[in-house]
């Protein structure tokens, strides 16, 4: 112990000082003290002197080798790097040969992938991109090269020009219709991409043609090219993106996200929608607890008179029944007259695709996951709570997608039976599949919109254990307690085989009917879509 301090304390107080300070003292004992003291002390000075040299030099040697192998982790990132950026550019090249030379079909299906792949640069998705409108214009497929060009404008991420624009614009003498016309943020990273993107596919799957406004927040990154989770859809027929310079007409003007509207864009298509709603995936502040409402995410007044005055009469739907709670419970006295529909627009899943098989084998240990964004307002608030949560039991691991900064900092540290991945750097649904169970608390005054992620959850068909807040929205799908209960509730699951299958067949049961793609085409169906009919 003394050996690892010694450095510490030479850096602290400088050798020159510290040094001569201890060979006076020395030296007073020496000729000042007994003659057995004095002996000792000239004995053990040069020793005390040569541990102090080694145990300095030993210090320096170390943080040597910290900061060569700092250099080398520098290095190889930067190598890395560079090889996958070759690799990038070597491999649109060989697309684009391909694509003049003899083998364009082939061409096309890889510069499509290409252009979806966030591993490539947005420059270079922008360029694939440009490539197919190329290529479509040759084949006299001119709708399906401007629906390129407009995909590649909105990949990249660089100011557009005029000649860029100027190919993409509508013709002001042709209307085009749309069964759903959807106005959203679209390079937005969490779940309203991904609940844009489930009812985009939905829709595509039964027929229905999806137009898409790309409308970014204002003030939010503007410049941010979209996302590849609805790039991948975009087909430049049943989805389409949508210009301001366009006519448009559709049965239903959906507006998902309110903060969209907190200022709305000076330049938009002309559309003439037979229903117009807007989704309220958030209330509009993010907290509401004793002490009053948190921090203030859009306002009210201000989103209701906007699309008022831009496209009329219209009805809000909350995503859930946390967000109709907070909107009656905190601002009905504001306003009286709130559009607000008697029923909820909840995200929906693709079940088929999520679902697993059959559970993972049981064994020795209890993997215990959750996935989220990591922001402070997604965790417990204290570290009481989050260990109640997600007790530290021996057997018990814990798997989190999306970073977990907050509980390390309450922790002070992550224990080794906790395994991170940063957020997007595993798909959820692969790492859903690795579980045995999942448990979602948040913090306490947290209003959590939907829950995105526990639905995913409940329909890979993992026993989802959640606090109160979520029953009204999930009902039997779910496991309900305070996070002192959680502990009992994963041990009774995983001791009990029948009662661990019985709930993710609950599960499944709640999800088919409430969450399913063909509930979400009843809904559109009473709202107005008259060409969406349940598969």
């Amino acid at each position: 112990m003394f050996r690892l301090r010694t450095p510490r304390l030479l850096r602290k107080h400088p050798k020159k000082v510290l040094v001569p300070a201890v060979a006076a003292l020395a030296a007073v004992v020496i000729v000042a003290a007994p003659a057995p003291v004095a002996l000792v002390t000239a004995f053990l000075l040069p020793a005390a002197g040569l541990g102090l040299l080694g145990a300095e030099l030993a210090a320096l040697r170390r943080e040597r080798r910290a900061r060569f192998r700092e250099r080398r982790h520098r290095s190889e990132a930067k190598r890395q790097e560079r090889s996958s950026e070759l690799v990038s550019a070597e491999r649109l090249s060989e697309l684009e040969h391909r694509l003049w030379r003899g083998d364009s079909r082939t061409a096309e299906a890889g510069l499509r992938e290409y252009s979806v792949d966030p591993a490539h640069s947005p420059e270079r998705r922008s360029r694939a991109l440009e490539d197919l409108a190329a290529r479509y214009e040759y084949t006299g497929d001119p709708t399906r090269a401007q629906q390129m060009r407009r995909s590649a404008l909105l990949t990249d991420v660089s100011a557009p020009s005029a000649a860029r624009v100027e190919p993409v614009m509508g013709s002001r003498g042709r209307t085009v219709h749309f069964d759903v016309l959807l106005v959203s943020h679209f390079a937005l990273p969490g779940g309203t991409t991904g609940s844009n993107a489930q009812e985009i596919e939905a829709q595509s799957r039964a027929g229905l043609r999806t137009g898409l406004l790309h409308h970014p927040i204002a003030d939010w990154n503007r410049s941010k090219p979209i996302s590849p989770k609805i790039m991948r859809l975009v087909d430049g027929d049943r989805v389409r993106f949508v210009h301001w310079s366009d006519r448009i007409t559709c049965d239903l003007l959906l507006i998902r996200h309110p903060k969209v509207c907190d200022r709305i864009a000076d330049d938009l298509p002309d559309v003439e929608a037979a229903h117009t709603g807007l989704v309220i995936n958030q209330p509009p502040y993010r907290y509401y607890g004793q002490g009053g409402a948190g921090e203030e995410i859009w306002q009210l007044e201000r989103v209701h008179s906007n699309i008022l005055n831009r496209f009329g009469e219209h009805t809000w739907y909350p995503i859930g029944p946390a967000v109709r709670d907070a909107l009656v419970g905190h601002h009905l006295d504001e306003m009286p007259e709130m559009p607000l529909s008697s029923w909820d627009w909840v995200n929906i899943i693709d079940m088929d695709q999520w679902v697993r098989p059959e559970p993972r084998p049981f064994d020795s240990t209890v993997r215990i996951g959750r996935h989220s964004r990591d922001h402070v307002s997604k965790w417990p608030e204290t570290r009481e709570l989050l260990e109640a949560a997600y007790p530290p039991v021996e057997g018990y691991e814990y798997r989190v997608l999306g970073g977990a900064e907050s509980p390390e900092r309450l922790l002070g540290g992550l224990p080794p039976s906790w395994t991170v991945h940063p957020f997007d750097t595993v798909p959820a649904r692969d790492f859903l599949h690795e579980l045995d169970l999942y448990v979602y608390f948040t913090s306490t005054d947290y209003v959590e919109a939907f829950g995105r992620s526990p639905l995913e959850a409940m329909a890979v068909g993992l026993p989802t254990v959640l606090p109160q807040q979520f029953k009204p929205l999930f009902g039997d799908a779910g496991i309900y307690t305070e996070p002192a209960g959680v502990q009992a509730e994963i041990d009774l699951l995983m001791t009990d085989r029948e009662r661990h299958v019985r709930q993710v067949e609950r599960a499944r049961q709640v999800v088919r009917d409430r969450f399913s793609y063909d509930a979400h085409l009843r809904r559109l169906g009473d709202v107005g879509v008259r060409a969406a009919r349940p598969r």
